[in-house]
């Protein structure tokens, strides 16, 4: 199977679970990553503290890209995989700083992001790489 196929399926997949994560909440639905309902109080600490430092990760990483190569349009995989890179990170740095009893699931969904963003990265040309010499 050709990785640009591989790599459309899996952001198909991915934009479906966050579109339903989305739409559900109006619902009184809550979704984590992997389709696990959970009560709006149950959603692990970890999860969110990490989610938020990837969302502001990004937001520094983009504005020091702003601040050293001027405003250029961004390609959205770059956004998703510099996104997914981050909360991998992130979500790793939160499970090591608050010693927290961790899952073996919430180490496995780490993972998962980052190897989706790892096939973002190769599967993506030089000609959409956003700040590639």
């Amino acid at each position: 199977m050709n990785i640009r196929i591989f790599t459309d399926i899996l952001i198909f997949l991915l934009s479906i679970f966050a579109i339903l994560t989305v739409a559900s909440f109006y619902f009184d639905v809550y979704v984590i990553f992997p389709f696990t309902l959970v009560e709006s109080n149950e959603i692990p600490y970890e999860n969110l503290l990490g989610i938020r430092l990837a969302i502001f990760a990004t937001f520094g990483f983009y504005g020091i890209m702003h601040i050293l190569h001027g405003s250029k349009e961004v390609y959205p995989i770059h956004f998703l995989k510099t996104f997914l890179f981050m909360l991998s990170i992130m979500g790793l740095s939160v499970f090591i700083k608050t010693n927290a009893e961790v899952s073996l699931k919430q180490w496995l969904i780490i993972l998962f992001f980052f190897c989706v963003a790892i096939i973002l990265q190769i599967s993506t040309t030089s000609k959409i790489r956003r700040f590639s010499k």
